[in-house]
């Protein structure tokens, strides 16, 4: 069955359905698939081609006029990067958690309308959590509505950066891993969604990709989460259609730890 509407409201349940079942297929394939490496020192498993097979079919199949496009790009994407809405998937956000036989992956499934996010659903099939989001209705853990509490930070506080750092790190960052405690759990979308859960203050990352952010920011900022490019600026809206994989950066929190944070990184520069 064809569904037509322009919103959310329809797409969010399909998004949904579609990380739970690629979630399960993900993890027939967990600690034994076959491991290999891009150009880029990226890992990239056959689980990660099947997913996204999975979820490109499945997202034709309810919206054959959406736009999809997914991290493996030989797998049937991109196409149609000029509609009004756009999938942007991740079949496995965390690869080199999964290509080891660790948890701390998942299933990233989000949809951009007019490039700005609109609905997201990020599944980890290991604990069998799914966060989901869409515009103007809520987030939810497994149904359960999320709203973050802004808090000042404090030595108790959880942040997450990427490593490796750049040569010119800034300094607020060294000052944060002096003062803060670190949490890197290898999915960035995952981190996203505790941010929006309220386990992690805040998050600095200065080499994402599109894929490892579309699932995750409805999640965030319908919980009331802040997020934007690391200079402050709106994150959003990227064009899919120009986009290849060039790095985003960002920085997310709830608002007072996303404040405290860019206000630390503007005063290094």
């Amino acid at each position: 069955m064809i569904a037509r509407s322009s919103d959310g409201a329809a797409r969010l349940p399909i998004a949904a359905r579609l990380a739970r079942e690629a979630g399960r297929l993900a993890l027939e394939h967990w600690s034994r698939c076959e491991v290999l490496w891009k150009a880029d020192d990226s890992m990239v498993t056959e689980a990660d081609l099947a997913v996204q097979a999975s979820l490109t079919a499945g997202i034709e199949a309810a919206f054959p006029e959406d736009g999809v496009l997914g991290e493996e790009s030989s797998v049937g994407c991109p196409r149609r990067l000029g509609a009004d809405h756009v999938w942007v998937i991740d079949p496995v956000d965390g690869t080199n958690n999964f290509g080891r036989g660790l948890p701390g992956f998942c299933v990233s499934v989000g949809v951009l309308r007019f490039g700005r996010p609109l609905c997201g659903a990020v599944y980890d099939p290991v604990v069998d959590h799914l966060f989901t989001g869409a515009a103007g209705r809520g987030a939810c853990l497994n149904g359960r509505p999320l709203r973050v509490t802004p808090m000042a930070r404090s030595r108790r506080s959880l942040f997450s950066i990427r490593t490796p750092l750049p040569a010119a790190a800034p300094p607020a960052v060294h000052a944060w891993l002096q003062t803060y405690r670190l949490r890197r759990l290898g999915s960035t979308a995952l981190q996203l969604c505790y941010v929006a859960l309220g386990a992690l203050a805040w998050m600095h990352d200065h080499h994402a990709t599109l894929w490892d952010v579309a699932g995750a920011a409805p999640v965030l900022l319908e919980a009331g989460g802040t997020l934007s490019a690391l200079d402050g600026s709106p994150l959003f809206p990227i064009d899919p259609d120009g986009y290849a994989g060039e790095p985003v950066g960002f920085l997310a929190g709830d608002p007072q730890a996303h404040d405290e944070a860019l206000r630390e990184l503007t005063t290094a520069r």
